[in-house]
């Protein structure tokens, strides 16, 4: 389908930042295939920082859609000039190949108003975007992981799937601007360090505040530093907890950009938390998770890689239903235990 004479190729996976980690692996698994080509990503913005990580890449491309629905409110004409004047200034690129990873509408006309010579995507592609392909990958029918998943569509253009390489490479600048952000908040480095991750983006995949709050305690009771991370909307309820020392335990919440985060991680001994963004960026990381799930699978959606556990009741009936809200009063959450997590902690800590 694709000879090896391929100058320009475009990916296009424009969110979530989970599946953006995901799919980095293809980056690399292209620049091995073609390493003379011009290999660029469409993303969107907030992903943007983890994908301009990758030496993979020779440009990452922000595509401004909610920049463009801010102007478009405010003045329609000229919102629409700058849609149009973006993809025109795509097309000049002349790309050979559009490879969208994501099969939606929004990355599939993406890849079409960019116009390569040859447009791919999933053949299971959703919301109407197969339309849009001029070639259909096909993925795997049977459970694999998304990581997986996205570099058979590597594979499509002839490259090797075998290696996992997420291509986060932290710069001398990050690390010194984490260096400098450990300072500010007194973050104790002679100690085993813990991130406690609390929240997700569904309510059916979160674990209870106050079981974090009291797993938290009993890690800083057995000596552990803890760090508790998240967005800024999440900073105000981890300011709920009362450690039981003030001096072993830091809300870096809202504190760092997604690169920050990257480099916390990299620096920790180990992460817990659901299954969320920040849970696959600790394990695109190398950092040991103990994930905690419950409505998902995680045989698709777990931390992928060695030295990971995941906490799931599979005698449930109920388990991985994929609802985001729960109409169960949160049993599959509910049946994971502060005592359970702890275990498991320290036995991946040596302890």
């Amino acid at each position: 389908m694709v000879d090896n004479d391929v100058e320009k190729i475009l990916i296009v996976r424009l969110s979530a930042i989970g599946d953006v980690i995901h799919s980095l692996p293809t980056a690399y698994a292209l620049r091995q295939k073609y390493p003379e080509a011009q290999i660029d990503w469409l993303v969107e913005e907030q992903s943007y920082p983890l994908v301009d990580l990758n030496p993979y890449l020779d440009n990452v491309i922000i595509l401004p859609r909610d920049h463009w629905k801010e102007l478009i409110k405010k003045d329609v004409i000229k919102g629409l000039k700058s849609f149009f004047s973006f993809f025109k200034d795509l097309r000049a690129e002349n790309y050979d190949i559009g490879l969208d990873l994501q099969g939606l509408f929004k990355s599939s006309i993406s890849s079409f108003l960019v116009n390569p010579d040859l447009r791919m995507g999933p053949a299971d592609g959703r919301e109407l975007s197969t339309l849009f392909y001029q070639a259909e990958i096909d993925v795997p029918e049977n459970k694999v992981h998304r990581i997986k998943k996205y570099l058979h569509f590597a594979g499509a253009l002839a490259a090797e799937m075998n290696k996992i390489n997420y291509g986060l490479k932290m710069t001398p600048i990050i690390k010194s601007r984490v260096s400098r952000l450990f300072e500010e908040n007194k973050i104790v480095t002679n100690k085993k360090n813990i991130i406690i991750n609390p929240f997700t983006n569904w309510e059916s995949k979160n674990w209870f505040l106050e079981r974090y709050f009291s797993l938290a305690n009993e890690l800083i009771k057995n000596g552990y530093y803890v760090i508790f991370t998240g967005s800024r909307d999440d900073k105000e309820a981890i300011d709920n907890f009362i450690a039981i020392n003030e001096e072993s335990y830091s809300n870096l919440a809202g504190k760092t950009d997604l690169q920050e985060l990257a480099e916390v991680y990299n620096r920790a001994d180990l992460y817990i938390g659901g299954d969320t963004g920040p849970t696959h960026l600790a394990a695109a990381v190398g950092t040991p998770v103990v994930a905690l799930m419950g409505p998902t699978d995680p045989e698709t959606n777990g931390p992928f890689g060695e030295g990971h556990t995941v906490i799931q009741d599979n005698s449930l009936e109920c388990i991985r239903c994929w609802d985001r809200h729960c109409s169960r009063k949160m049993q599959c959450m509910k049946s994971i235990s502060v005592e359970q997590v702890l275990r498991i902690a320290k036995k991946k800590l040596n302890d």
